[in-house]
């Protein structure tokens, strides 16, 4: 000490040939690495930062996505029930947004052409294909290899609790969060590309409401009157209380057939994890 001031007091009222000399005898500079660990650092900041936004995502997740218990879709047995019960569920909403988003979009592009039509019909012919195969080999996927286990993670786990449960309404539908990233990479798309593309964004999203609709409807108390709707109840209805492996298309039954997944129902055993139904088996 000097005066009863510190060498860095001194160094602070010195000239800069005083500091120099004053620097000889343990003036030193904090460690960066330590400044980085204090609760001040750049290594806290980062923590807090990331803290925060884990925070923010489950906040977000649980206003889009508000958890049960919803019900169980055996409550309802007429269509106006079913309508009333699907749009009061906070999932179904979000996608109804969504389309009309895409739907809204597509419309201020204009331009409308032949060519659209010959995208719609070519996205209503894909349907049943891209359905089963999804649900094959994603919403089925297991977690046997890398790219499984990834998978299963994503969708195959939410999917095998549906499995466990087909009529309760947790896990019904598609997740809020989900459907939002996915509709604004189509948005994107389809302001980014043609108005086809933009088209074809419109009939995607369309398509993954009709998936989300049939599939609810197809687990509540109603009835089939059609039978092209009668085919895709009792097939799906097969796939949950006879045998997961097949009868993979929801909307339609065309995949199936051409896939051959569509057996008669004795031709395949019950599997082990089947549920037993709870009204009005297929």
């Amino acid at each position: 000490m000097v005066n009863g001031f510190g060498a860095g007091s001194v160094a602070h009222r010195l000239s800069a040939l005083g500091t120099q000399l004053v620097g000889t005898v343990g003036v030193s500079r904090p460690d960066p690495a330590t400044v980085a660990g204090r609760p001040g650092g750049l290594a806290a900041r980062a923590a807090r930062a990331r803290a925060a936004a884990r925070d923010g995502h489950r906040r977000f997740v649980r206003l889009v996505d508000p958890p049960g218990p919803h019900g169980r879709a055996t409550e309802v047995d007429t269509l106006s029930g079913a309508l009333r019960r699907f749009l009061d569920h906070p999932r179904p909403p979000v996608l109804l947004g969504v389309v009309g988003a895409l739907g809204a979009a597509r419309a201020v592009r204009g331009d409308f052409r032949a060519s659209d039509a010959v995208v719609a019909v070519g996205a209503a012919a894909a349907q049943p294909f891209v359905e089963w195969s999804l649900h094959r080999y994603v919403l089925h996927a297991t977690p046997e290899s890398r790219l499984g286990s990834a998978t299963y993670r994503g969708a195959g786990w939410g999917h095998a609790q549906h499995h466990r449960d087909p009529a309760n309404l947790n896990s019904m539908f598609l997740r809020a969060q989900e459907v939002l990233v996915g509709g604004a990479v189509a948005l994107a798309a389809g302001a980014a590309g043609s108005p086809r593309l933009a088209t074809g964004m419109f009939c995607v999203g369309a398509a993954v409401l009709a998936y989300d609709w049939t599939h609810f409807l197809i687990h509540t108390g109603y009835q089939p009157r059609s039978e092209l709707y009668r085919r895709a109840w009792r097939g799906h209805r097969l796939h949950h209380y006879r045998n997961e492996h097949y009868w993979l298309g929801v909307t339609s039954p065309v995949a199936d057939l051409v896939l051959r997944t569509s057996p008669a129902r004795d031709a395949v055993p019950v599997s082990t994890t089947a549920v037993r139904p709870e009204a009005r088996p297929a």
